[in-house]
């Protein structure tokens, strides 16, 4: 009966994770839009575990990708991030490899979305991993979760 519960909880909470990044172009990475869900491994994580790190919510999704979805998805984070209040964004080789993003405050929850790719084990492909958090936290405090570069 636990489990029927908790699986019935996180099925509720599905929706809700997906709505709050429907302000971004990015979030159709998130939907499956660009790269299928098949191709995905997607994290999403809300409530007490997260207090640490300053956070509500995270949610990140990893895929390989090929060149032609690289610029795709590497295109909607660089749109993204012209609306921010702060933004690092690191270029390698004409290709977006890390970004950093804060936007202004909506309904008093602060949100932020980062961008990693880097060369996969599959050869011709590349790693990519795209997290959307919200939280009370700082681009200090992310930066220090996320300096694995």
């Amino acid at each position: 009966m636990e489990k029927k519960l908790i699986l019935f909880t996180l099925l509720l909470l599905l929706p809700l994770a997906a709505m709050s990044q429907d302000r971004l172009r990015s979030s159709a990475v998130f939907d499956g839009k660009v790269v299928p869900k098949d191709r995905m491994v997607e994290t999403i994580v809300k409530g007490d575990y997260l207090k640490d790190y300053g956070l509500s919510m995270f949610r990140s999704v990893r895929m390989d990708v090929d060149d032609k979805d690289l610029g795709s998805i590497s295109a909607l984070i660089l749109e993204d991030a012209s609306d921010a209040a702060s933004k690092e964004t690191e270029i390698d080789h004409n290709r977006l490899s890390y970004a950093l993003i804060a936007f202004e405050p909506d309904s008093g929850s602060r949100y932020f979305l980062c961008f990693q790719s880097k060369p996969s084990a599959e050869e011709g492909a590349t790693s990519v991993i795209v997290v959307y958090m919200e939280g009370d936290t700082t681009l200090t405090n992310l930066r220090k979760m996320f300096t694995s570069k």
